[in-house]
Protein backbone atom coordinates (compact mmCIF):
# COMPACT_ATOMS: atom_id res chain seq x y z
CA UNK A 1 0.00 0.00 0.00
CA UNK A 2 0.92 3.30 -0.72
CA UNK A 3 1.10 6.42 1.11
CA UNK A 4 -1.92 7.60 -0.04
CA UNK A 5 -3.99 4.87 0.23
CA UNK A 6 -3.42 4.32 3.48
CA UNK A 7 -4.05 7.54 4.90
CA UNK A 8 -6.88 7.40 2.94
CA UNK A 9 -8.03 4.48 4.68
CA UNK A 10 -7.27 5.86 8.18
CA UNK A 11 -9.14 9.05 7.38
CA UNK A 12 -12.14 6.86 6.35
CA UNK A 13 -11.95 4.90 9.47
CA UNK A 14 -11.33 7.92 11.33
CA UNK A 15 -14.65 9.53 9.95
CA UNK A 16 -16.77 6.25 10.67
CA UNK A 17 -15.71 6.35 14.45
CA UNK A 18 -16.21 10.37 14.54
CA UNK A 19 -19.46 9.97 13.01
CA UNK A 20 -20.60 6.72 15.23
CA UNK A 21 -19.25 9.31 18.47
CA UNK A 22 -21.53 12.02 17.45
CA UNK A 23 -24.29 9.96 17.33
CA UNK A 24 -23.99 8.19 20.75
CA UNK A 25 -23.04 11.73 22.61
CA UNK A 26 -25.68 13.03 20.96
CA UNK A 27 -28.30 10.03 21.89
CA UNK A 28 -26.55 10.45 25.62
CA UNK A 29 -27.29 14.00 25.63
CA UNK A 30 -30.78 13.46 24.50
CA UNK A 31 -31.56 11.05 26.97
CA UNK A 32 -29.84 13.05 29.88
CA UNK A 33 -31.38 16.16 29.03
CA UNK A 34 -35.18 14.33 29.14
CA UNK A 35 -34.33 12.32 32.20
CA UNK A 36 -36.50 13.65 34.90
CA UNK A 37 -34.38 15.99 37.14
CA UNK A 38 -36.80 15.69 40.03
CA UNK A 39 -35.21 15.17 43.77
CA UNK A 40 -36.27 11.78 45.55
CA UNK A 41 -39.29 12.91 47.68
CA UNK A 42 -38.30 11.61 51.42
CA UNK A 43 -40.10 12.30 54.87
CA UNK A 44 -38.10 12.88 58.19
CA UNK A 45 -38.66 13.39 62.22
CA UNK A 46 -37.68 17.21 62.99
CA UNK A 47 -36.05 18.63 66.22
CA UNK A 48 -39.66 20.14 66.60
CA UNK A 49 -41.37 16.60 67.17
CA UNK A 50 -43.18 16.53 63.47
CA UNK A 51 -41.92 15.22 60.40
CA UNK A 52 -40.81 17.48 56.91
CA UNK A 53 -41.71 15.87 53.80
CA UNK A 54 -39.52 17.41 50.91
CA UNK A 55 -42.65 17.48 48.47
CA UNK A 56 -44.79 20.09 50.90
CA UNK A 57 -42.29 22.97 49.62
CA UNK A 58 -42.99 22.13 46.01
CA UNK A 59 -43.19 26.36 45.78
CA UNK A 60 -40.09 27.06 47.43
CA UNK A 61 -36.02 26.55 46.36
CA UNK A 62 -35.17 23.84 48.96
CA UNK A 63 -31.26 24.00 50.55
CA UNK A 64 -30.71 20.78 52.15
CA UNK A 65 -27.62 21.23 54.08
CA UNK A 66 -26.36 17.68 54.98
CA UNK A 67 -24.49 18.25 58.62
CA UNK A 68 -23.20 17.01 61.83
CA UNK A 69 -22.79 18.51 65.21
CA UNK A 70 -19.46 16.73 65.15
CA UNK A 71 -18.20 18.45 62.08
CA UNK A 72 -15.96 21.51 61.81
CA UNK A 73 -16.97 22.15 58.42
CA UNK A 74 -20.30 22.15 59.57
CA UNK A 75 -19.76 24.74 62.60
CA UNK A 76 -18.03 26.78 60.37
CA UNK A 77 -21.13 26.86 57.57
CA UNK A 78 -24.27 26.65 59.62
CA UNK A 79 -24.33 30.67 60.59
CA UNK A 80 -24.13 31.29 56.80
CA UNK A 81 -27.10 29.51 56.00
CA UNK A 82 -28.84 31.04 58.62
CA UNK A 83 -28.00 34.10 56.88
CA UNK A 84 -28.41 33.12 53.49
CA UNK A 85 -32.51 31.85 55.11
CA UNK A 86 -33.33 35.28 56.85
CA UNK A 87 -31.78 36.92 53.40
CA UNK A 88 -33.73 34.94 51.29
CA UNK A 89 -36.87 33.47 52.97
CA UNK A 90 -39.15 35.96 51.30
CA UNK A 91 -38.10 34.98 47.72
CA UNK A 92 -39.10 31.72 48.88
CA UNK A 93 -36.48 30.10 49.69
CA UNK A 94 -36.72 27.09 52.47
CA UNK A 95 -33.19 25.80 54.42
CA UNK A 96 -33.56 22.39 55.82
CA UNK A 97 -30.81 20.84 57.45
CA UNK A 98 -30.63 17.40 57.26
CA UNK A 99 -28.33 15.62 60.10
CA UNK A 100 -26.95 12.53 59.61
CA UNK A 101 -23.85 10.50 60.97
CA UNK A 102 -24.43 12.23 64.21
CA UNK A 103 -23.33 10.37 67.82
CA UNK A 104 -24.05 13.76 69.45
CA UNK A 105 -27.28 16.28 70.57
CA UNK A 106 -28.45 18.30 67.11
CA UNK A 107 -30.83 19.63 69.28
CA UNK A 108 -28.87 21.14 72.00
CA UNK A 109 -26.62 22.23 69.19
CA UNK A 110 -29.25 24.23 67.26
CA UNK A 111 -30.76 25.45 70.63
CA UNK A 112 -27.06 26.66 71.65
CA UNK A 113 -26.44 29.05 68.37
CA UNK A 114 -30.49 29.95 67.96
CA UNK A 115 -30.56 28.59 64.32
CA UNK A 116 -34.48 28.97 62.68
CA UNK A 117 -33.98 26.86 60.11
CA UNK A 118 -36.01 23.50 59.57
CA UNK A 119 -33.70 20.67 61.15
CA UNK A 120 -34.81 17.12 60.10
CA UNK A 121 -32.89 14.20 62.01
CA UNK A 122 -31.67 10.87 61.00
CA UNK A 123 -31.05 11.92 57.12
CA UNK A 124 -28.60 8.94 56.95
CA UNK A 125 -31.36 6.93 55.09
CA UNK A 126 -31.63 9.35 52.01
CA UNK A 127 -27.85 10.02 51.62
CA UNK A 128 -27.45 8.31 48.42
CA UNK A 129 -30.23 9.58 46.69
CA UNK A 130 -28.62 13.24 47.50
CA UNK A 131 -25.40 12.00 46.53
CA UNK A 132 -23.85 12.77 49.78
CA UNK A 133 -19.89 11.79 50.44
CA UNK A 134 -19.33 14.20 53.40
CA UNK A 135 -20.28 16.67 55.62
CA UNK A 136 -21.46 19.70 54.98
CA UNK A 137 -22.88 18.67 51.89
CA UNK A 138 -25.53 21.26 50.15
CA UNK A 139 -28.11 20.39 47.32
CA UNK A 140 -30.15 23.20 46.30
CA UNK A 141 -33.44 22.14 44.24
CA UNK A 142 -35.44 24.88 42.48
CA UNK A 143 -39.13 24.88 42.57
CA UNK A 144 -40.90 21.61 41.81
CA UNK A 145 -38.02 20.00 43.52
CA UNK A 146 -36.12 19.92 40.52
CA UNK A 147 -32.27 19.68 40.60
CA UNK A 148 -30.49 22.86 40.79
CA UNK A 149 -27.28 22.43 42.36
CA UNK A 150 -24.91 20.53 44.01
CA UNK A 151 -22.04 21.39 46.43
CA UNK A 152 -19.33 20.97 48.94
CA UNK A 153 -18.49 24.08 50.82
CA UNK A 154 -18.08 25.03 54.55
CA UNK A 155 -17.16 28.78 53.73
CA UNK A 156 -20.14 31.38 55.53
CA UNK A 157 -19.85 33.68 53.27
CA UNK A 158 -19.47 31.62 49.87
CA UNK A 159 -20.41 33.67 46.90
CA UNK A 160 -20.97 30.77 45.00
CA UNK A 161 -23.74 29.27 47.13
CA UNK A 162 -25.01 32.34 47.31
CA UNK A 163 -25.28 32.99 43.72
CA UNK A 164 -26.34 29.45 43.05
CA UNK A 165 -29.34 29.81 45.54
CA UNK A 166 -30.19 33.21 43.53
CA UNK A 167 -29.86 31.76 40.45
CA UNK A 168 -32.65 29.05 41.57
CA UNK A 169 -34.49 31.39 42.67
CA UNK A 170 -34.68 33.17 39.54
CA UNK A 171 -32.51 36.65 40.52
CA UNK A 172 -29.76 37.79 38.93
CA UNK A 173 -25.98 36.57 40.53
CA UNK A 174 -24.13 38.95 43.02
CA UNK A 175 -21.14 38.74 40.61
CA UNK A 176 -19.35 37.02 37.76
CA UNK A 177 -18.08 33.27 37.92
CA UNK A 178 -14.61 34.66 38.28
CA UNK A 179 -15.39 35.77 41.02
CA UNK A 180 -17.31 33.25 42.49
CA UNK A 181 -14.12 30.76 42.54
CA UNK A 182 -12.79 33.03 45.29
Amino acid sequence: MTTKTLRAFFMNKLVKFLSISLISLTAFASAFAAQDRTAKDFTLPTLAGDSVTLSQFKDKTVVLVFWATWCPYCKKLLPGIERLQQKYQAEGLKVIAVNVMEDGDPKAYIEQYGYSFTVALEGDAIMNNFMVPATPTIAILAPNNQWHDHMNVSDPNSLKLENSIRRALGLEPLAGPAQEAK
